[in-house]
């Protein structure tokens, strides 16, 4: 095996002994996520614990790595400083970075909800522009290449956890910071961020309306109907950048996730017949209609405690939908169902590991795991595999899967055959199709030790050492962000 061995090994044992294994049933709990509007805020909390710091350096490790050998993509062999810190006043911490393009966008919250948001160049490490609000309470900041997005939240919460809570995106200029436009909606409302296009279904109605990323114009509009979308969500292509596992909630809680902007132009909904439609996101025209097993779960409409298709996800050109019954969450594609829990396996994780291929995670007790891949098109089982034990972040390139199970879980990447290839304590996720980034406490302090990993040989290499930050990272093939303590640093991979 081209992995370490030793460090594999090691890192499986350790997570087995030291993963909280979720209680309740798979289906149910994302149910409850959904209706809980809290559950975002404690999803924070829990980050920060893990990723809570003050101040990063970059060092040199007195022993040299080893000489690797070049790949296609080329390894990533180092960090290189961009500029110098971007530092705030005391008491106060960056909360967020995100990349836009070629600017960092750093976030801090100012007072009980305002917001500083900076945008720095990450040539250069020179401030771009500079806004700020003292008048509302603003809940992060997410980023595309055309747009800066605000999430404002009104400070006025019902006390009743199922009510809707009024929410404001505001989409700023990412050269300037100006804001070009906002949109009000609720947490209720699902919302799908495309890479030109957002929509936005209407939770109490099912009207669906499109609108340009960066003029806030409307493209088009189509009413809920008799049959009213409950579901929806974009089509992710094998050469998008996409995460599985947090709820593409970007738009939902920045503070913690990341949003990824979709690129193929399919929408795809699901109504409460169970009626799989896909449509243009550009022009809202229905390009095909399928009918799935089950009928569809509303979950505000209904409860968590309902029968039927309680989540969608897409990858090129197949749709999967998991289905909720008193047998469990069975998961499939409109035609068929392709899996079913059996006992004593129970699923913990599921998500397209590779093109018309279903990949699912399984535990049984709390040490073993198992990766199951399934043909999305027959439902047979392509193979099974040994599993690093955790429920994170999935992610797929190249037909190569990351887990970064995160909590102290660690990470796993995993090659095309579902074969676990390295492991360690960390968190981290793909560069590129060639590289993967992770970040590792090693010697028990505040310091994080930055690993690149090919994907082709699957050798690591210690590029930096940072101490730990204050909230999430960013990071494309160029660059590498972390809002650090009062500090947010920007690198750029050498190679």
């Amino acid at each position: 095996m081209p992995a370490d061995l030793d460090d594999l090994f090691t890192a499986l044992g350790r997570q087995a002994d030291t993963f909280p294994l979720a209680g309740a049933d798979g289906a149910r709990q994302r149910g409850r996520q959904r209706r809980a509007r809290h559950r975002a805020v404690l999803a924070g909390i829990a980050v920060l614990l893990v990723l809570t710091g003050v101040g990063v350096a970059v060092t040199r490790d007195r022993h040299a790595e080893p000489i690797l050998p070049a790949t296609t993509p080329s390894r990533v062999r180092g960090l290189s400083p961009v500029g110098e810190p971007l530092r705030l006043g005391d008491g106060r911490m960056w909360n967020n970075a995100r990349i836009s393009g070629n600017r960092v966008i750093g976030f801090s919250t100012v007072g009980d909800g305002g917001h500083e948001t900076v945008a720095v160049d990450t040539s250069t490490g020179a401030t771009l522009w500079r806004i700020s609000s003292r008048a509302t309470y603003y809940r992060g900041v997410a980023a595309t290449t055309a747009a800066v997005i605000l999430l404002r939240e009104s400070n006025d919460f019902s006390k009743e956890i199922d009510d809707p809570q009024n929410r404001v995106l505001e989409f700023h200029d990412p050269a300037t910071g100006t804001k070009r436009w906002e949109l009000a909606h609720t947490d209720h409302d699902r919302l799908v961020l495309h890479e030109k296009v957002l929509v936005r279904m209407i939770a109490t109605t099912g009207v669906t309306e499109a609108y340009d990323l960066v003029t806030g114009r409307r493209l088009w509009s189509v009413q809920g109907g008799a049959d009213r979308p409950v579901l929806m969500d974009g089509m992710v292509t094998e050469s998008d950048a996409h995460e599985y596992g947090s709820g593409n909630n970007g738009l939902f809680d920045p503070s913690t996730e990341k949003a990824f902007p979709y690129t193929d132009d399919r929408l795809v909904q699901v109504t409460g017949t169970g009626r799989v439609v896909i449509r243009d996101i550009g022009t809202g025209k229905v390009r095909s209609t399928a009918q799935a097993w089950t009928t569809a779960l509303d979950v505000w409409e209904r409860g968590n405690d309902s029968t039927g298709i309680d989540s969608v996800t897409a990858y090129e050109g197949t749709v999967y939908l998991t289905a909720y019954d008193d047998k469990g969450t069975q998961i499939g594609t409109p035609d068929r169902i392709l899996y079913r829990p059996q006992e004593p396996w129970r699923w913990e994780k599921f998500f397209p590991c590779g093109r018309g291929r279903l990949c699912v995670l399984e535990f049984q007790g709390d040490r073993e795991a198992r990766l199951v891949m399934i043909d999305a098109a027959t439902g047979e089982v392509l193979r099974t595999t040994g599993a690093v034990p955790g429920s994170g972040i999935a992610s797929m390139r190249d037909d190569r899967l990351m887990m970064s199970l995160g909590g102290g879980g660690g990470t796993a990447l995993y090659d095309p055959n579902g074969q676990a290839m390295y492991s360690d304590n960390g968190f981290g996720g793909f560069l590129d199709d060639g590289n993967v980034l992770t970040l590792t406490q090693d010697a028990g302090d505040r310091q994080y030790t930055a690993r690149g990993v090919s994907t082709v040989d699957y050798k690591k290499s210690k590029i930096g050492i940072l101490p730990e930050v204050s909230g999430r990272c960013d990071w494309d093939e160029t660059v590498l962000t972390c809002p650090a303590g009062r500090e947010l640093r920007i690198w750029r991979f050498t190679r």
